[in-house]
């Protein structure tokens, strides 16, 4: 599959969340035009104006609702590339099936859309995530690749349903998203291609329509309420997640549209553990004049051992096939704080 060039138009579902409005951005930068779909045009227009003055063009199409049957078909015509990146991404489903449905119906739907109104597209690029990979009965220290599928989470919710915990509920969605897509491509063997990319916790800047600290996605928040110091020393070390900085899972998704032998592959896009000890050290040093803050640990081998004794999963394929170059904790939480702090001015 030839890499599709600066210039070509790129479709980016979802445009107006976290990740994929960096995704827009970093297409962009590169040259790309993109077409981003949103729910409203209240978030079209906010993208339209930050995106104003970028070396690629951007334009918006309305999709209010990526579960319907069709949802897709205008906005698919005439683009070279597509990054579906629109699905759910919360803890609060009261049945398993509103995640399931957006996440499943919303990726079949794409593929079917460009199957019907563009099979000359080149390669659809899905916004994946760990969720799909890991199987939450392991236990640390562990190693998670590309070959692992998460099927624990599925499981769970197929025995439990509503009673299944919320982690679980969107984990499964996730599995059962990225499973339908592969399932597509052998079903069907269209003459466009897949790829997946598999972020863990996404932390870094935001510029997304965001108006109030509430209306923050889920891994933003958390850091947001030890900057707050909403947090005490009871909930430290809290350590284990994996991260990846924001625009660097943006530039995955551009690298994977474009490299060619990304053709048919998964790549987890993981920078290693992080921890709410890592958050409350970086939030001492880079905004010293905020108040309780929890005291984190700064004893190299306790932090050490909190890296160690983790859950990884392997960010490592990325960098190999695609390029990917990650960026230093340090960078990634300190301008995500102060991106905070502009925003909401405290």
């Amino acid at each position: 599959m030839p890499a599709i060039k600066p210039g070509s138009l790129v479709l980016v579902t979802g445009a107006s969340g976290y990740i994929s409005s960096h995704t827009v951005e970093a297409f962009l930068d590169q040259g790309y035009n993109v077409r981003g779909t949103v729910r409203s045009t209240s978030k079209g227009e906010y993208l339209a104006n930050l995106f104003k003055d970028k070396k690629g063009k951007f334009e918006y199409a309305i999709v209010e609702d990526i579960g319907k049957d069709g949802a897709f078909d205008e906005a698919v015509k005439g683009v070279d590339g597509v990054a579906h990146m629109a699905s759910p991404f919360h803890f609060n489903a009261e049945e398993p099936e509103e995640l399931f449905t957006p996440a499943i119906q919303g990726t079949v739907g794409v593929l079917e859309s460009l199957k019907k109104n563009n099979p000359n597209v080149q390669r659809v690029v899905v916004t994946s995530s760990v969720a799909s990979v890991m199987d939450s009965n392991m236990k640390p220290p562990h190693t998670f690749t590309e070959k692992d599928w998460n099927v624990v989470s599925p499981k769970e919710c197929e025995e439990q349903g509503k009673n299944a915990s919320g982690q679980a509920k969107y984990r499964a969605s996730k599995a059962l998203a990225e499973r339908a897509f592969w399932k597509f491509f052998s079903d069907n063997k269209p003459p466009f291609d897949g790829v997946a990319i598999n972020p863990p916790l996404v932390l870094g800047p935001i510029i997304h329509q965001c108006d109030s600290p509430e209306s923050l996605n889920t891994s933003v928040a958390v850091y947001y309420s030890w900057l707050k110091g909403e947090k005490t020393e009871k909930d430290l070390p809290a350590g284990g997640m994996n991260y990846v900085d924001v625009r660097d899972t943006a530039l995955a998704h551009l690298l994977a549209l474009t490299v060619p032998e990304a053709s048919g592959e998964r790549f987890i896009t993981g920078n290693g553990p992080v921890s709410g000890n890592e958050y409350v050290l970086e939030i001492a040093r880079d905004f010293p004049d905020l108040k309780n803050i929890p005291k984190g640990n700064d004893d190299a081998s306790f932090r050490k051992k909190l890296n160690t004794e983790a859950i990884i999963h392997d960010g490592s394929k990325a960098t190999r096939v695609l390029g990917l170059k990650y960026r230093p904790v340090e960078e990634t939480l300190k301008e995500m704080g102060q991106s905070l702090r502009e925003r909401f001015n405290f």
